[in-house]
């Protein structure tokens, strides 16, 4: 068992079947502003080390490169030479040689075969990071605290995070990275269990209250942010689920995978079906990831990606939904309605050269 699993067992979770850290029992909401911490076993981590990193990764990807310096930490896709997403990332640099990408689990081993065809050609190598732990924080409080610490571990004068969007913190083994939220500031801790451990204990003895996957998916849900897991590869271009938004893709950079069309589909106006925030009473059987948003008639207008419960048992739903009738009343297969819920974010490109501004 890892220090970092025994620590949150002294905290009132336990190791599922499946791996994960659940709460023995359901968390109350946090309401006292000190922020949460949850174990997120739906992510893990890419590197890719080497002096010629960035320069590989311009190459495939569509975030710029330069823009990942060690104070922003921006969204990313990697697409096949169609334009659909092979998989997604969260950017991290850790250092000159040393590049860090966040994807949800089960994906980066995938991604990793994928870019090895073409490592021959640079000085870099690629690793899934076994070790790796990652953390999700919730609330400004938890993020000032955990930047805190993260500047006591490495001794730097650097404490604050930064207040833009997908600001970031390193250190050699670590990373504080901002996540996009929609009532609440959000991040994540990435690093090895020793690290994670330590900081996370020193959190959670500060005050920091636990939080649950659950509420995690929520949050994702309430942001308007989809992660492309193992089951969604090759199947939406970028601006589908509404990455342009998230300023994930760079239209002032050179050729990468994939470019070609994901220019076209924005400056053409192609996207025919885009990522939206639904929402539903409680129902008896919970809507799965590949189910179907139909008409009334039982037409099919798109699917559910990610579902995920509100406290009273209501439902918070992202499915792609085609943009052909907006009006259009919308139910799941089993004839409960849903109603369409706004995102925290325009559906207008952002460019992530101005993540800083």
């Amino acid at each position: 068992m890892t220090d970092f699993k025994t620590l949150m067992q002294a905290h009132g979770f336990h190791a599922t079947q499946e791996g994960k850290l659940a709460p023995e029992s359901p968390l109350a909401p946090e309401t006292d502003g000190a922020g949460s911490l949850t174990p997120l076993s739906c992510f893990e981590v890419l590197a890719v080390n080497g002096a010629d990193g960035e320069r590989f990764l311009q190459g495939q990807t569509s975030q710029q490169l330069a823009l990942v310096d060690g104070s922003l930490a921006p969204l990313t896709a990697f697409c096949t030479p169609k334009g659909r997403i092979l998989a997604m990332a969260q950017l991290m640099r850790l250092s000159e040689d040393c590049l860090w990408l966040l994807m949800p689990t089960g994906t980066a081993e995938p991604l990793r075969a994928h870019l090895a065809k073409f490592a021959p050609f640079y000085k870099v190598s690629l690793e899934v990071r076994e070790d790796s732990v990652v953390v999700g924080l919730t609330g400004e409080p938890a993020l000032t605290r955990a930047a805190e610490q993260l500047a006591d571990a490495a001794s730097s004068q650097h404490t604050a995070l930064g207040p833009h969007d997908f600001a970031m913190l390193a250190t050699p083994d670590a990373v504080l990275a901002r996540q996009p939220g929609a009532e609440m500031a959000r991040g994540v801790l990435v690093g090895s269990d020793a690290q994670v451990t330590r900081l996370s204990r020193a959190l959670l003895d500060g005050g920091i209250n636990t939080g649950d996957e659950n509420h995690w998916a929520r949050e994702d849900i309430r942001a308007g942010l989809q992660w492309v897991d193992s089951e969604q590869t090759d199947a939406w271009l970028p601006q589908m689920l509404n990455l342009e938004a998230l300023a994930a893709i760079s239209f002032k950079k050179g050729c990468y995978t994939g470019q070609e069309v994901v220019a076209r589909a924005h400056f053409r106006g192609q996207v025919k079906k885009r990522l939206q925030r639904l929402t539903a009473e409680p129902v008896t059987l919970l809507p799965q990831p590949g189910g179907k948003v139909v008409s009334p008639e039982g037409k099919a207008m798109g699917e559910i990606l990610r579902v995920a419960n509100n406290a009273d048992g209501s439902l918070e739903v992202l499915a792609v939904v085609s943009l052909r009738d907006e009006e259009a009343p919308l139910t799941l297969e089993t004839g409960e309605p849903l109603r369409r819920a706004p995102l925290p974010y325009p559906l207008e490109r952002r460019d992530p050269e101005q993540l800083k501004a």
